[in-house]
């Protein structure tokens, strides 16, 4: 069954946890192709946005994305658009809801999205 926009991706929230939902049907399509490719990689950075999707180290290639992308309007509130990428050059774009405690996913490609080229 395909997901739709707005769906929980993944798993349901554990206590305390921030809940991801996806914010269009292509990022939730994406997602779904995503966890079929690479699913240790997409489990990973599941538990990570869950905790704290703004948590970067020196090892992890995630970051706000920068100028009009650093932005996104999902559900009329302009929100921090972050990326992170997978191995092989797959990305996931999200949104971070502070007040809701909600990571919207907003893209999710197995390559190098254009915009950023």
């Amino acid at each position: 069954m395909p997901s739709k926009r707005g769906a929980q991706a993944l798993r349901p929230r554990k206590p305390g946890e921030w809940l991801i939902r996806h914010a269009s049907r292509e990022a939730a399509d994406g997602w779904t192709n995503l966890c079929a490719q690479q699913p240790g990689n997409i489990a990973t950075l599941y538990d990570r946005l869950a905790t704290d999707p703004r948590q970067v180290d020196n090892r992890d290639r995630q970051g706000l994305l920068k100028g009009g992308l650093g932005r996104v309007t999902v559900n009329g509130k302009v929100l921090e658009q972050w990326q992170y990428e997978i191995a092989g050059g797959g990305r996931v774009w999200y949104a971070v809801h502070d007040d809701d405690r909600v990571v919207w996913i907003t893209k999710a490609v197995a390559r190098h999205p254009n915009e950023t080229k």
